[in-house]
């Protein structure tokens, strides 16, 4: 691993934030799912949704997969029937037919401070399967978001910088 590779892990998050402007895109936990649909669907870009309470605190997040979920079950529950396998998906299922509002349906937050590294970003968000994070301020409170699509780019600029140059006389 060059310099460069080890740099790029240790970027202060706060640095990719602003790569590939992805604002954040925060509902209520009372919020309908079918309304939230809307706003999800003008912003195709932000995958997973933060959940913030009267005090704007992050609560929980809300992959647009689960709001999908939340919203298919209503119109086509077959569909998602045919996909249970087990007893998780049993569950999930159930959890999305009786989900009313989108705090039926979160999930516990999934946060980064801006002074964290990709490296921890990108490991929380594979831990998790997620597509992105929101980043936090001390009190809790959404800063930005980092998508997986940004830190991922950190990374690929890295693995081109430490590509040995190409030498035209051998290029077919």
């Amino acid at each position: 691993m060059s310099e460069r590779t080890r740099r790029i892990r240790h970027t202060p998050v706060q640095e990719c934030v602003s790569l590939l402007p992805i604002d954040p895109l925060l509902v209520h936990p009372g919020d309908d799912p079918l309304e939230v649909m809307h706003r999800a669907a003008e912003r195709p870009q932000t995958r997973l949704l933060g959940v913030v309470d009267d005090a704007g605190v992050l609560v929980g997040v809300l992959s647009t997969e689960g709001l999908a979920e939340a919203v298919v079950v209503r119109v086509s529950p077959e569909t998602l029937i045919a996909d249970i396998a087990d007893i998780a998906d049993a569950a999930r299922f159930g959890h999305a037919v009786s989900a009313s509002t989108v705090e039926d349906v979160m999930v516990t937050p999934a946060t980064i401070s801006e002074t964290a590294t990709i490296d921890e970003a990108f490991r929380r968000m594979h831990a998790r399967r997620l597509s992105g994070l929101y980043v936090i301020d001390e009190a809790g409170r959404p800063t930005g978001y980092l998508d997986l699509l940004e830190l991922t780019m950190r990374y690929v600029e890295a693995l081109e910088d430490d590509r040995p140059p190409v030498d035209p006389r051998t290029e077919a």
